[in-house]
């Protein structure tokens, strides 16, 4: 998956309500720095492949907070959750 790719996930989940800015994405659900997602973007880095324990810890906290949910709510997530995969697939197809 590469930095485009999580930009985007911060995006999706920003719009259906589960974070609010970049500094909360990077600590809360990828367990990195307060800037870790604004410095792919500002550093122009966007093509950048995310380490896989970042996007492993993202898709975990995703999947758990989703069987916990409401019903529409773990739909929105677990379709965040495949997003993630897809991400990660098309990226190791990339990289043969």
């Amino acid at each position: 998956m590469n930095a485009r790719n999580l930009l985007a996930v911060y995006e999706r989940m920003r719009i259906i309500g589960l974070v609010s800015n970049k500094r909360e994405f990077s600590l809360s659900w990828c367990g990195k720095g307060r800037n870790y997602l604004r410095d792919y973007v500002g550093h122009d880095r966007l093509g950048a492949t995310v380490p896989r324990a970042v996007v492993g810890r993202l898709r975990d906290r995703l999947t758990a907070v989703a069987a916990i949910a409401p019903e529409g709510a773990a739909r929105e997530m677990m379709s965040v959750v495949e997003e993630i995969d897809q991400a990660v697939m098309i990226e190791r197809y990339m990289h043969r």
